[in-house]
């Protein structure tokens, strides 16, 4: 954890500096764990974004607001009636812990002036906000601890707050800090679980620092205690972030601890959203496709049971044949039909007269030929659907960018499978399709789902271009901004084509390359399927290395 108790100090400062006499104008809700406060602070308008996140707890200001809010909870709009319109008077952190007190004032429905005390515990998975009033005592939180649900803590409305006791040194007390680091092979753990605030990050710098410059470790660690802020990010593939720099090549410095934390957090929340829309939409289509197999298989039986209407006919006529030899209180008859060359059984309705007995069967004959033609169109759509919703799977595995994620989501919403999101009215975005540039200067670009194949070929495509895909099966509409291709090109667009579809790690994959005149829509079908004439086929082995060395465009 690199926000330990140190770094929430001098985020706190910060924050002070930033925020102290400005007043909250608005409190909005971005997701269930995550708020933005609008503050006038400076003649500035200020967001300061708290995530109470399990993963991803953070408080800190953001350049821009271009957050999408939803419709705030029950928290939130405690927070409203309470927050909005308060003065901030002080931001600082209790106990040198990940423990941050907002102290505001506001002004309650009776015009009294109000004194209320934000208080943010950043503890990872715990972390929490707790709203106290003027004495203390537990007005609201967002998460509440009955008692006995632990054994060290209670929060819940009424009870007075108190800070979580962990028996450790403070960090500020050098007397006792000293007394600590005379001991004999101090490891990085010994410091976190007896100095207050340390976190492994900076328990390693300490030790690292006094082996390096060969100093005893209370000296290495008052160095880096009064070492100036800068607040630093470390670039590697899992990056740590400190308010000071402790960190080797290669790093990234920022102006403010805020700035740090936003860039760092912006990069982890869009990795965290992609791996949670791309779970959610593969379970979503995998949910349906298995839905519309069984839903095929239903009918597949439907359908049989339907093609023996004529049995029903041929009963009906039997009756009426040889109604005579029927009588009223028979329960069964078995007579020959000559249609059939055979003796048949019929089963009788005793309540019904003979006739009445046929006509059942005509009835049921009837119904089950009008069935039929109802069945076989449920068949041929749920096969569409079925072939859509494979074509759709691929797409989601092959995907783990944003945009073409949140493209899928919205085909499937204009599909009506997922229902339409409100929100405020926003400019169409631009569809997010590769475009790549050959070693002779071609262009060509890249479908990678539906939406982004259905525009390449069908609007954005000249007649002349020529389209690439894989041969039967689905995969990517890949299309070159040409007619007359040399080799180079051609192997270029197959191996991108062979790549983004199911065969990637296959060899020697067959790809079609026919002009765009030659390309129609299947009516009926979802998705991007397509028929094709005029083709020729190239087989090519996808490679990840071929296609690095095209020049991507932004």
């Amino acid at each position: 954890m690199s926000a330990d108790g140190r770094f929430l100090k001098y985020l706190a400062k910060e924050l002070n500096n930033e925020l102290t006499t400005g007043k909250i104008q608005k409190v909005s809700q971005i997701s269930k764990t995550d708020f933005l406060y609008l503050i006038r602070a400076q003649g500035e308008n200020k967001n300061l974004y708290l995530s109470l996140s399990t993963s991803l707890s953070r408080l800190h200001l953001i350049e821009a607001n271009n957050e999408h809010f939803i419709s705030p909870g029950g928290f939130c709009m405690f927070m409203r009636k309470h927050l909005e319109g308060g003065t901030i008077h002080s931001i600082e952190t209790l106990n040198n812990d990940r423990i941050i007190e907002v102290s505001l004032s506001n002004v309650n429905d009776l015009g009294d002036k109000v004194l209320y005390k934000m208080i943010i515990e950043l503890f990872g998975r715990y972390a929490n906000l707790i709203i106290l009033n003027s004495e203390d005592k537990i007005i609201n939180a967002y998460k509440h601890i009955h008692p006995f649900e632990d054994i060290n803590r209670t929060i819940i409305n009424g009870y007075k707050y108190s800070i979580p006791e962990d028996n450790k040194i403070d960090p500020e007390n050098l007397n006792k800090i000293e007394t600590f680091f005379a001991r004999e092979n101090i490891t990085y753990k010994d410091i976190i679980e007896n100095i207050r605030g340390i976190s492994p990050l900076l328990a390693k710098a300490i030790l690292k620092k006094a082996n390096f410059a060969e100093l005893k470790l209370f000296d290495s660690y008052l160095e880096l205690l009064n070492k100036p802020i800068n607040p630093t990010l470390k670039l590697e593939s899992k990056p740590k972030f400190y308010f000071i720099d402790i960190f080797s090549e290669p790093k990234q410095h920022f102006n403010t601890i805020s700035n740090l934390l936003e860039h760092y957090f912006q990069e982890r929340s869009n990795k965290e959203k992609v791996k949670q829309i791309h779970k959610y939409l593969l379970t979503f289509t995998k949910t349906h496709l298995n839905r519309n197999k069984n839903k095929l298989e239903k009918l597949t039986k439907d359908y049989k049971k339907a093609e023996n209407n004529e049995i029903y006919r041929i009963k009906g006529d039997l009756i009426i044949q040889d109604q005579h030899k029927i009588s009223n209180t028979d329960y069964k008859y078995t007579g020959y039909s000559y249609e059939i060359d055979q003796d048949l059984d019929i089963d009788l309705d005793r309540k019904y007269s003979v006739i009445e007995n046929a006509n059942k069967y005509y009835k049921r004959y009837k119904k089950l030929k009008s069935a039929l033609k109802h069945i076989k169109k449920q068949i041929i759509l749920t096969k569409h659907e079925i072939n859509y919703f494979i074509n759709l799977k691929q797409q989601i595995e092959n995907n783990f960018n944003l945009n073409d994620l949140e493209e899928i989501k919205e085909e499937l919403v204009n599909l009506k499978y997922l229902p339409k999101r409100k929100s405020k009215k926003q400019t169409k975005a631009k569809l997010n399709f590769d475009t790549y540039i050959d070693s002779l200067g071609i262009k060509i670009v890249v479908g990678k789902n539906n939406l982004q194949n259905n525009y390449l070929t069908h609007k954005f495509a000249k007649k002349n271009y020529v389209w690439f895909h894989v041969q039967n099966q689905s995969g990517s509409h890949t299309i070159v901004c040409d007619e007359n291709l040399k080799e180079e090109t051609i192997r270029s667009a197959a191996n991108l084509a062979a790549y983004f579809s199911k065969s990637r790690n296959s060899s020697s994959v067959a790809v079609d390359y026919t002009q765009v005149k030659n390309i129609k829509k299947i009516p009926g079908e979802l998705g991007s399927y397509v028929s094709y004439t005029k083709q020729k086929t190239i087989y090519i082995d996808p490679d990840i290395d071929a296609i690095n060395q095209l020049k991507k465009v932004k």
